[in-house]
């Protein structure tokens, strides 16, 4: 690191689209840690929610995105119009609690509900036990793989592993307000990097993030104008899976496409894309 290129707390300095860590207020929310990656609302008829990490999304047999965030490669293009209702902002924001003495390891789980007053076998639970699960898993030459509360570690670590002198981060933004009625239209595409971190926002009382580096991928900027004004609206930064070979079949039957091909996921607000 470059002392001046280091993230603080408050951003990543000249990032490729600047990074203000600000988190909306979420007092008023009714949940405390609604971190899934594609599903906002808790669902009290889940056991857990959808997992953020690329490795189980590929694999679910109960395929489940928020409208206009899945589709196929070959159906990005200038002009695009994405469906009525696609949301990039999730409803609140975890909040962010320095718990890092307490390691996210499956051992510590009673500690940190506890800590939380978070009951065994309620479902917030369950998201906890999930995460810190999912953060022990053995660590993946082929697809290395960690969890952080803290930013500046995330954005090491995404530094090393890319194997570059200062990692730029992207993150998507929406100009103004979104509005479930409003339509989107893709007014500009621009091809990133196929060298990538990724970092997921997990299910926790605080604020917690899954990163890794994927094979065979390829990282996009959309540029999103509304269909009605032509404003542009949001810049949305996009992931594709360019080997889908693996994948559940549900996801070519949701897409109507076929196996292998380039699958592709707008990143919500709350992602991190470090390149």
């Amino acid at each position: 690191w470059k002392s001046e290129d280091a993230p603080s707390e408050k951003g990543f300095g000249e990032s490729a689209y600047k990074v203000d860590w600000k988190l909306e207020d979420s007092t008023s929310k009714k949940n405390d840690f609604d971190g899934s990656a594609y599903v906002v609302h808790w669902d009290p008829n889940l056991a857990h929610s959808p997992s953020s990490i690329p490795e189980e999304l590929e694999k679910r047999g109960d395929v489940k995105f928020q409208t206009g965030m899945l589709f196929l490669k070959k159906n990005l293009h200038i002009g695009t119009t994405l469906p009525e209702g696609t949301m990039f902002a999730r409803d609140g924001a975890p909040k962010s609690i320095h718990f890092s003495s307490t390691p996210l390891e499956s051992k510590y789980l009673t500690t940190i509900l506890s800590y939380f007053k978070l009951p065994h076998g309620s479902m917030k639970a369950n998201q906890v036990a999930d995460t810190l699960h999912s953060c022990g898993k053995p660590a993946d030459k082929e697809e290395p793989h960690m969890c952080f509360s803290s930013r500046e570690a995330m954005a090491r670590f995404a530094t090393r592993e890319l194997g570059v002198s200062s990692a730029r981060a992207a993150i998507t933004r929406i100009h103004g307000h979104e509005n479930p009625s409003s339509m989107y239209v893709v007014e500009q595409i621009t091809q990133l990097n196929s060298n990538v971190v990724p970092c997921h926002p997990m299910d926790f009382p605080y604020e917690v993030f899954y990163c890794h580096r994927p094979k065979q991928v390829q990282s996009l900027r959309v540029q999103l104008k509304d269909l009605k004004d032509g404003m542009s609206r949001v810049t949305a930064i996009a992931m594709c899976h360019m080997n889908t070979s693996d994948w559940d079949t549900q996801y070519f039957e949701l897409l109507d496409g076929e196996r292998g091909e380039p699958i592709c996921h707008y990143m919500p607000t709350d992602y991190i894309m470090f390149y």
